[in-house]
């Protein structure tokens, strides 16, 4: 205990550089200067929000009040596509499966007409 000086200072771990100061133009020169390996690439729109920005076609869609909708098969488009898949000897699977739908794409919706709403 006599040999330990009162004024000196012992520091047992010292912090690394914070974030920002090891992203800071002279940290990466000073790691250039010493032949360490930076890697730094440019992020697009970095810092802005452009996900919520607003367009103007977000606006004018906005405006918009038109009502948009598909027109809706008659009973009778659907009475004829029966008709037909049944000279055939097709059913409603078989029919479905020949154009790449499911079964129940061809019952409900077109065979049957629309639903009232």
């Amino acid at each position: 205990m006599a040999e330990s000086d009162w004024d000196t200072v012992t520091v047992l771990r010292k912090k690394g550089p914070t974030a920002a100061q090891a992203k800071s133009k002279q940290a990466i020169l000073a790691a250039q200067r010493r032949g360490e390996d930076v890697e730094t690439s440019k992020k697009w729109a970095a810092g802005q929000n452009k996900q919520h920005s607003i367009t103007k076609n977000t606006a004018k869609l906005d405006r918009e009040t038109e009502e948009l909708h598909h027109d809706r098969v008659t009973l009778e488009v659907g009475k004829v596509i029966q008709q037909g898949r049944q000279s055939k000897g097709l059913t409603q699977k078989d029919l479905a499966t020949g154009l790449k739908l499911r079964g129940k794409d061809i019952g409900k919706p077109i065979e049957k007409g629309p639903r009232a709403k």
